[in-house]
């Protein structure tokens, strides 16, 4: 299967490495499968630092259980379409923006990106986590 790109803030980045958000909720889901994230924190972090696998995808109304940062809202149908449910993650020795730019010319992305977009940051990234 395939990876996207995603940019999430770093507080909620945060929370999910501490274990206490389980779902990345989003308002789209992409037309090819993916069960990958590559995923780029915001500022102030603005660097690639995690790769996360995705055990599956929840569509509201569908529900979720309701342990962790935002699971309730999402069973009561509150603001997002989909919540990625969140398994292994990967932290990885961070890429910087600057890095990503020049070497990979990466944009950060405001929904998603293909990981065909990316090809060489792909292969690469591929290679770091097995």
């Amino acid at each position: 299967m395939s990876a996207i790109y995603i940019s999430i803030k770093p507080i909620h980045l945060n929370r999910i490495v501490e274990g206490i958000k389980n779902y990345e909720f989003r308002n789209y889901i992409p037309k090819k499968e993916f069960d990958t994230l590559y995923v780029y924190e915001s500022y102030p972090t603005s660097s690639l630092k995690y790769i996360i696998k995705i055990d599956k995808i929840v569509k509201a109304p569908d529900k979720i259980d309701d342990n962790g940062i935002g699971n309730i809202e999402f069973n009561q149908g509150d603001k997002t379409k989909y919540a990625y449910h969140i398994g292994e993650i990967h932290k990885i020795e961070p890429i910087n923006l600057k890095t990503l730019k020049e070497k990979y010319h990466f944009t950060p992305p405001q929904g998603y990106a293909y990981d065909t977009r990316y090809k060489e940051l792909t292969n690469y990234l591929k290679s770091v986590v097995k």
